[in-house]
């Protein structure tokens, strides 16, 4: 075949293949993690992996350079934390589990992050009748979690749900559903313990602060109200590190949907930092949940909310939204009602979004978020 008919039938086969992403998702029942894999021109979702777990997890995470991959221990007794490592999305090594110390015993992990920066911690948090709760946890020089560094309190009455910390890993915040309350700590850049700085309530009796997001300049925090299914816009002093309510909040659910049937559940950036995303569950899995996005300035504000769509199924406990790496069009979605993930794409005209590929994996126990790895 002559030199230029062999350049034009790679180019036309990279045209028709496109590029193949892979994503880890986590479950909340079944001891099992799933790697599936999307390709960007086909939008098509296969599933690659189904590797067995010790435990569920609930929520995953990755760490910085994705060589390793921690969860949340469902299946415990008392809260507790997975380490893997990984040599791809496919090749998945269980390390160690690490149980969280302190006096939260009878609660369930439900959050895990990882820092960004040296030295790396992991923190965790337990959601249950004792999730007042934190812990940070050190890593190895291979990114394994080592051992349990620090236990910190909430309040009595707290559930802290979700976590963020800032691009610069100076403070983490904490969104506490249980006691309606947004906390702030700073982190130590040598050892990743964390210092209590603030906590302040929601804006309103019973907003329920679930998850939350910082933009990147660390001008802006973005947090989920559960209870309220709304969005709230907080400005972050550049001193101190302390979120305030703007007032700025934006509907999860339509203007004619009843509140107390629906619970709001994420909220993520996008590849570019110049959208965000956000989701609400619906209680019956007999309605749907609905799924945002809104602009954002350059300075990381919110401009407008773009749309507020279904989604294809009530979402269950999950309705997580997590924003591709690699492009604004892509978010993976999942579900744990009847257990699927799907990809959808944001409009040409930003002003809706798509589901574009579907992947079921009903096992009784999927699915909770999904991490892209590629």
């Amino acid at each position: 075949m002559r030199p230029f008919l062999v350049l034009l039938a790679l180019s036309v086969a990279q045209v028709v293949n496109g590029d193949l992403h892979q994503l880890i998702v986590g479950t909340f029942g079944t001891e099992n993690l799933y790697t599936v894999e999307f390709d960007d021109v086909a939008l098509t979702l296969d599933l690659l992996q189904n590797y067995s777990a010790p435990a569920a997890s609930s929520w995953i995470t990755l760490s910085h350079d994705k060589k390793n991959l921690y969860g949340t221990s469902s299946s415990e007794d008392s809260p507790a934390f997975i380490s893997y490592s990984l040599g791809n999305a496919t090749s998945i090594t269980y390390r160690t589990t690490l149980q969280m110390e302190g006096n939260c015993s009878s609660s369930k992990a439900i959050f895990v992050v990882a820092a960004s920066e040296p030295p790396y911690a992991v923190y965790g948090t337990p959601f249950g009748s004792l999730g007042e709760c934190g812990t940070v946890m050190s890593v190895d020089k291979n990114g394994t979690l080592s051992e349990v560094i620090q236990n910190y309190t909430y309040k009595s009455t707290s559930g802290v749900h979700g976590m963020a910390l800032n691009s610069n890993n100076t403070f983490i915040y904490s969104a506490d559903d249980s006691a309606n309350t947004l906390w702030t700590h700073s982190v130590n850049g040598s050892s990743g313990e964390v210092t209590y700085v603030s906590s302040i309530s929601g804006p309103v009796a019973g907003a329920d602060p679930r998850h939350v997001a910082v933009h990147p300049d660390g001008k802006y925090l973005f947090v989920v109200l559960e209870g309220a299914n709304k969005l709230a816009q907080y400005t972050i002093d550049q001193s101190t590190g302390i979120p305030s309510f703007n007032n700025i909040t934006y509907a999860l659910i339509p203007d004619n949907a009843t509140s107390s049937s629906y619970w709001s559940d994420e909220v993520a950036l996008s590849y570019s930092k110049n959208y965000l995303w956000a989701t609400s569950r619906a209680r019956s899995t007999n309605a749907t949940g609905y799924i945002s996005a809104f602009s954002l300035a350059t300075d990381g504000s919110i401009t407008d909310q773009l749309f507020i769509i279904p989604t294809t199924s009530s979402g269950g406990t999950a309705n997580s939204v997590t924003p591709s790496e690699f492009s604004d069009k892509f978010v993976a979605l999942t579900d744990s009602s009847t257990g699927f993930v799907e990809i959808w794409t944001l409009g040409s005209d930003d002003m809706n979004a798509s589901v574009i590929a579907h992947l079921d994996l009903d096992d009784g126990g999927c699915c909770a978020n999904a991490v892209w790895y590629s």
